[in-house]
């Protein structure tokens, strides 16, 4: 399945429909079903959010494919290069919110819902691969 989507954080609920019903094509659990939906919202937020230096309309695409094992998903955006796996684990030691620094907790949760993530810049594309053991 390819999603092109619009740098409009309205979509998000067009992709994650969109994930929905390809869970349920490919007969994916609810439990997976969720976590695919939750790695799709968390990344296409951060595409959303921070890619775009401009006000300017811009797309990008999300693609998923389904084997036997695993769902790969792919992200690929022309924003500003930013690898997010190099970012700094945060610290989840605090119970206290307000203790905790803004950001950072996104990909952590999607490193922990998926098998492996890998970022690399093609070109001018940013492409982010998560794959997903169903």
């Amino acid at each position: 399945m390819l999603i092109e989507i619009e740098n409009n954080i309205e979509e998000i609920d067009r992709a994650c429909d969109l994930t929905r019903a390809f869970c349920l094509q490919h007969k994916i659990s609810d439990e997976k079903c969720h976590d695919i939906t939750l790695i799709v919202d968390e990344i296409m937020t951060n595409i959303i959010k921070y890619a775009y230096s401009d006000k300017q309309s811009h797309t990008f695409s999300l693609l998923m494919e389904k084997n036997d094992i695993h769902i790969a998903i792919c992200f690929l955006d022309d924003g500003t290069e930013f690898d997010p796996l190099a970012a700094k684990t945060p610290d989840i030691s605090s119970t206290c919110i307000e203790d905790r620094p803004i950001g950072g907790l996104g990909i952590f949760i999607v490193r922990q819902l998926a098998e492996d993530v890998k970022y690399s810049r093609v070109g001018n594309l940013n492409r982010l691969d998560i794959v997903v053991n169903v």
